[in-house]
């Protein structure tokens, strides 16, 4: 269903776009998609078709690896072409480009992207609405209106499952406690008296914020009144599993943080998160 909206949103603006410039629209489209037929005769080729224009062979099937999922992180090898065999650009040569499915370079390519498994590869026609638009490239590489031809090969995927897991492993974390709603708690200092936080307490907290990657975003202090909607909720789930002088490693996916929004600049969509906490006072 979402897929389904944003397409019609695409065609919507694509279609108003052109009206503003005087452009015949669906003589455009209606041009790629010739172009397109003529291509995958000459060359024999029997694809995929998308509802909205987009065409995929896809090649090296791989039917036991899972599918993609919205904010998975990929990695993929590419070449562009211009229909008439004109290569635009590549990936580096053993550098695979890297990005989140959902929030790739080129929309035509996470469409693509829906239909792969990793270790499958893929020739793809994309119409110009899907690719570089009614501008082109802003080397001018690729004309206006202009369909291309994408060779991928998808290398890898990681769903944020994966990326907690491989972060527990290479940082050789013995994991505590996971919690039902899916935060992972490491102590790293352990208080054997008293009672665990739980719902209402006002507490105040030191913490540092750290992507999987183990680059720091944040640190700092703040109050918090446990079980209130003040933070993002892996966070608030974990400190109520503590007591008063405790310190803990806590780490949860993104539907626990900050979801598909990201913060700002700060914290991209679709980022697993890991917080060192502390709880300095309880009121």
């Amino acid at each position: 269903m979402k897929r389904t909206i944003l397409s019609v949103l695409i065609m919507c603006v694509v279609f108003l776009s052109s009206c503003m410039k005087g452009v015949d629209e669906i003589a455009k489209q209606n041009e790629n998609e010739q172009q397109f037929r003529e291509y995958l005769l000459s060359n024999g080729l029997t694809p995929t078709k998308d509802t909205i224009g987009l065409y995929a062979v896809l090649r090296n099937f791989n039917p036991g690896a899972p599918k993609l999922n919205l904010g998975d992180s990929v990695a993929i090898n590419f070449e562009i072409f211009l229909l008439n065999g004109t290569r635009v650009t590549a990936s580096e040569p053993g550098k695979p480009l890297e990005f989140l499915h959902g929030f790739a370079p080129l929309y035509g390519l996470d469409l693509a992207l829906s239909w792969m498994r990793p270790g499958e590869s893929a020739t793809v026609l994309i119409p110009y609405y899907l690719a570089f638009g009614s501008g082109g490239s802003s080397d001018n590489k690729v004309p206006g209106y202009a369909p291309i031809r994408v060779e991928m090969e998808l290398v890898r995927a990681k769903s944020e499952y994966q990326q907690i897991q491989e972060y527990i492993a290479r940082n050789n974390l013995q994991i505590d406690m996971i919690t039902p709603e899916g935060v992972y708690m490491k102590w790293l200092t352990k208080v054997e008296q008293g009672d665990t936080l739980g719902m209402g307490k006002d507490i105040n907290v030191a913490y540092k914020g750290y992507f999987l990657s183990g680059k720091k975003f944040d640190e700092g202090a703040l109050g918090h009144l446990t079980g209130s909607t003040g933070l993002i909720k892996g966070f608030d789930l974990g400190v109520r599993k503590m007591k008063l002088g405790e310190k803990a490693l806590i780490i949860f996916p993104s539907r626990l943080g900050y979801e598909h929004y990201g913060r700002g600049d700060a914290i991209p969509p679709f980022a697993p998160l890991a917080f060192e906490v502390e709880i300095t006072k309880v009121y």
